[in-house]
């Protein structure tokens, strides 16, 4: 038996796991030690909510090994445990890391989590360097193509050439520009054989408990300059949803108890241990998950960090709009911020500006 897998990264903004026709999606995650796809944690949710199989990939440059781990692996916290896990090795990494910076990234991935992760490479590199230390061990997801025509549906066809240390593949990545129900533009399409009990040996810990992850400390969640904070569901099974703060009635939907399995919501109100996450009988208690707050929703001068998001942002002079710009800063630009005046951040001072529009900028809690 077979299965039908896709990858994804933020190039395609806008996909809906539930909504393709694939089995299993594959999630790139990080790459290096300082990228993080946004998308990567709504696509997960997405697809453990439909049922679906998942999978997370870190793309690497193949030079600080234990920092580009502990990156992926803080980044994706406890959905290390649900998903299987891979490294992307390709480009610049073949050259600069080689086989001794792979073997030592999946030893550190496996000796965190408890399971052995898969390794993606084309067949060129599968067959160019030697693999013996490796290929008994991790599972190969491994991509050749044959044209770059469009392919329409998943095709189970053989290697064009032969595999020459891996003894069976995991994983075929045979085209990049598939197209597929559920989304209009072209996606690497690839074979897995094996069917769902198979997938979930490879998910599964070799023994061992599952990995312990500080989410806290990895969770950064990014949040409007006057939005509270930020709530996230940790509660094995869900959480019940109140119908004020004192937490003492459950809220009623559809005739039972509102339930929110998982997730991540804005915090509107907090008060005794309890967050409003939506409207007035929407209350949840703090015990149940991890609560954020934003700063500055709570103090003008409490400093913070922002990331820039809008194409446009300068620095001025004045906290009002129609100040003239002074400094540019470059969308996807991280700043420290020294407090707020109404929807202005202050970032700066002196000849570069002191405040920047918050409406384009969020803050990093």
């Amino acid at each position: 038996m077979v299965l039908n897998a896709i990858d994804i990264a933020d190039y395609q903004a806008g996909i809906n796991p539930a909504s393709v026709s694939a089995d299993i999606i594959i999630i790139k995650a990080t790459e290096g030690t300082s990228y993080t796809n946004p998308y990567w944690k709504t696509w997960a949710d997405e697809t453990l909510k439909a049922g679906k199989m998942l999978a997370f990939y870190h793309f690497t440059h193949g030079t600080n090994c234990n920092a580009e781990v502990n990156y992926f692996l803080n980044t994706i916290g406890a959905y290390a445990n649900k998903a299987m896990l891979f490294l992307d090795f390709e480009a610049s990494a073949v050259n600069v890391g080689g086989v001794p910076f792979a073997k030592q990234f999946l030893e550190l991935v496996k000796n965190k989590t408890g399971k052995a992760p898969g390794i993606y490479m084309s067949l060129a590199v599968e067959n160019q360097l030697n693999w013996t230390s490796i290929c008994n061990d991790y599972p190969l997801w491994v991509a050749q193509y044959n044209t770059m025509s469009p392919q329409y549906g998943f095709v189970d066809r053989d290697l064009y050439g032969s595999l020459k240390y891996w003894k069976v593949i995991t994983l075929f990545q045979n085209t990049s520009n598939g197209y597929i129900s559920g989304w209009n533009g072209g996606l690497d399409l690839s074979i897995f054989y094996g069917d769902k009990a198979t997938w979930n040996k490879l998910i599964a810990s070799n023994g061992t408990s599952e990995m312990e992850v500080d989410e806290e400390m990895a969770w950064h969640p990014e949040v409007k300059w006057n939005q509270l904070g930020m709530y996230r569901i940790n509660r094995e099974g869900g959480i019940n949803l109140y119908t004020n703060s004192e937490l003492a009635f459950v809220t009623q939907e559809n005739g039972a108890d509102a339930v929110r399995k998982y997730g991540d919501f804005v915090v509107w109100e907090a008060k005794k241990g309890a967050v409003r996450l939506g409207t007035d009988t929407q209350w949840a208690s703090q015990a149940d998950g991890l609560t954020k707050i934003n700063p500055l929703a709570v103090n003008d001068n409490a400093h913070a960090k922002c990331k820039i998001v809008a194409d446009d942002a300068y620095t001025q002079d004045e906290p009002k709009a129609g100040a003239a710009g002074i400094k540019h800063l470059p969308k996807g630009s991280t700043w420290t911020v020294f407090g707020r005046q109404d929807k202005y951040l202050i970032v700066g001072g002196g000849s570069d500006g002191k405040y920047v529009d918050g409406d384009k900028a969020v803050i990093v809690l």
